[in-house]
């Protein structure tokens, strides 16, 4: 498949959890996305700032927000499929999300009820455990190599 038809794959399968996706048809999908929000960001603030409005990184931010959500999903299931192409569950692609949702979650309420010191030592562990950490063993499992599924061994009991 060439470069292109990856990234369309991604998009026609948005929300096929099943099969198996290879290493380029992630990594296409999700860097061609990368660089769309990158583009789309930069474009919206310099349009923005030419045109003079002093909101121009707001747009841009609400530019970022609106392809982040319209990307999610697609991402999620191209991730799952990557997942089953190695013979792991879905659950570890998911669990990225997990654990940004929790990190959220626990950062509001660090927010309500610590001390100063505490939040900023607490948003920093929390960024490493529930952040890099799950980011780059993903980025390990979504760079190995294709693996046949294991075969199952029948016997036949007369």
């Amino acid at each position: 498949m060439t470069l292109w038809q990856c990234y369309l794959q991604g998009w026609k399968k948005y929300v096929d959890f099943r099969g198996c996706a290879t290493r380029k048809e992630f990594w296409t999908f999700a860097l061609g996305n990368l660089l769309i929000i990158i583009l789309l960001t930069m474009g919206v603030s310099f349009l923005f700032a030419l045109a003079g409005n002093p909101y121009s990184i707001f747009y841009a931010g609400v530019a970022y927000t609106l392809f982040a959500l319209a990307t999610a999903l697609p991402l999620l299931a191209v991730g799952i499929r990557r997942m089953h192409d190695i013979n792991r569950s879905g659950w570890w692609f998911g669990g990225v999300y997990l654990a940004g949702i929790v990190s959220r979650l626990l950062n509001t309420i660090l927010m309500q009820y610590a001390s100063p010191e505490t939040y900023v030592w607490m948003k920093i562990t929390l960024g490493i455990v529930l952040g890099w950490i799950p980011l780059l063993v993903m980025i390990f499992l979504c760079c190995q190599k294709s693996r046949p599924a294991p075969q199952t061994q029948s016997r036949i009991v007369e």
